[in-house]
């Protein structure tokens, strides 16, 4: 339980984006190998800090070591601060020796070689950097200026066999600038500089890797609208490549299934019309007028079927684009379908815009036509933003039931379930306005109306600059 509390948790905090989750990563393996490259640079500044005490130690030690002897019982003048006694045997390690121990021998046997001109053991027993009143003040002494002290105790055999064991005291042999000088330039040498150059590197490694990326997203969504976009460009890495020649095999397969079934549609609901003639000659033969009338009836919903399926493949293809005045092309439909009881009326403005006209106007017939065919109080209002143009058909009827929304506009979904071309055709009237209108490189929204009713949106772009100033 906790774990996968856990879990939703580092989930949840995890950044969705490429270069945010790029940019943990890094930062965070910078400032851990950052965290573990400091120990080293903390054993290599205490080395720094014992260097001169240990220095001062050896030359004050160098006349105790020359005498070659000493005795257990005898008193052995030494400088101040120091203790200096003879033992007989080998001196025991103190218990705290720090893990200094090593290098504090290398020191030593360096400087007393140096001093005494020969080489000399020594036996580090203990090393400290103690404030005045003897309490460490390690990280205090390796960055500040408060004054702290070198207590270190080692031993060096003499030739006589006895053990000479210096107990000294100096003071530490770093000095510069305040603690918090040091900090604050450490950090932003080492973690700012270093974080902000990973930043850096991470915002154009993101730039180079998604950016071809971005371009494969644009046209896979470019290709939702039209399948005859022009292929990917075959650029970047060898992945980035394969991905591309890969999308660009993909979107030919598409367009090629989708032409063999458009094709196939087509003809099988063009050649349909043929039988369908032959039909209608032999009703005309029949003698019963009641049974001749129900036949006449069945070959015209056939007949519009097959026109309203080839209007949708229709709809799909590359037509010419021309300029279009919107408000004479709405005011002449709305005169045409207009009746006694709905007047269509038309508000607001559009302008021009450039689509073509044929498939605009059957896109806004389809519309008009399925509002009086369903609902009452039509309305109809154009507007003209610094983008499109945006027409709204209004009206007052049962609306769409919420669930629809999303699919009505599909080919063969209906509002409902009757399958009466008098009621309502064949569910192809709202598919081909949506068509025609992202043919145009628009949308169409419906959102059912406060009160009831439908309002059917169709965004409409410019498409060129000089439409705007229209």
């Amino acid at each position: 339980m906790i774990r996968d509390r856990l879990r939703d948790g580092v989930r949840r905090l995890w950044p969705k984006t490429l270069f945010a989750q790029l940019t943990l990563i890094m930062v965070t393996g910078t400032l851990a190998v950052q965290l573990l490259s400091s120990s080293i640079w903390f054993d290599v500044r205490f080395a720094q800090v014992l260097e001169a005490p240990l220095r001062l130690m050896a030359s004050r030690s160098a006349d105790l070591i020359r005498q070659g002897g000493c005795h257990p019982d005898e008193v052995i003048k030494a400088p101040a601060n120091y203790q200096v006694q003879c033992l007989d045997a080998e001196p025991a390690i103190h218990a705290d020796l720090q893990r200094g121990a090593r290098r504090t021998e290398m020191l030593l046997n360096q400087a007393l070689t140096y001093e005494l001109g020969h080489e000399q053991s020594v036996k580090a027993l203990m090393i400290q950097l103690t404030d005045l009143q003897g309490k460490p003040v390690v990280w205090r002494s390796l960055f500040g200026l408060q004054t702290a002290l070198t207590h270190v105790c080692f031993a060096v055999r003499l030739p006589d066999g006895h053990w000479l064991e210096v107990d000294g005291q100096e003071l530490q042999g770093w000095s510069g600038e305040s603690a918090w000088a040091l900090i604050t330039d450490y950090i932003l040498r080492v973690y700012v500089l270093r974080i902000l150059a990973v930043l850096a590197i991470c915002w154009i490694a993101v730039r180079l890797c998604l950016s071809p990326l971005k371009r494969m997203s644009d046209a896979a969504r470019a290709l939702g609208k039209n399948l005859d976009q022009p292929p990917l460009i075959i650029e970047g890495s060898s992945e980035v490549r394969q991905a591309a020649r890969t999308f660009n095999s993909m979107q030919q397969r598409i367009v090629a299934m989708v032409n063999d079934q458009s094709f196939f549609l087509a003809a099988v609901s063009h050649d349909l019309r043929t039988p369908l003639t032959r039909m209608r000659l032999r009703i005309e033969r029949l003698k019963e007028v009641d049974h001749r009338e129900r036949l006449k009836q069945n070959v015209q919903q056939m007949d519009r079927m097959i026109a309203q399926v080839l209007d949708y493949l229709h709809s799909a293809k590359q037509h010419s684009f021309q300029f279009v005045d919107v408000d004479k092309l709405l005011h002449r439909l709305c005169t045409d379908l207009a009746t006694k009881e709905e007047h269509l009326p038309v508000t607001g403005r559009g302008g021009m815009i450039h689509a073509n006209e044929v498939l605009l106007q059957r896109c806004l017939q389809n519309l008009v036509e399925n509002a009086l065919r369903y609902a009452c109080q039509i309305e109809i209002h154009v507007e003209r933003t610094q983008e499109a143009v945006l027409i709204s058909i209004a009206d007052r009827g049962p609306g769409i039931t919420p669930s629809l929304l999303d699919s009505i506009t599909e080919p063969f979904v209906r509002g409902e379930s009757s399958r009466n071309a008098q009621s309502g055709g064949y569910g192809l009237g709202l598919s081909i306005a949506k068509r025609i209108a992202v043919s145009q490189e628009g949308a169409l929204e419906l959102s059912n109306r406060q009160g009831g009713g439908l309002r059917v949106s169709v965004l409409l772009p410019y498409r060129r600059e000089s439409c705007r100033g229209d």
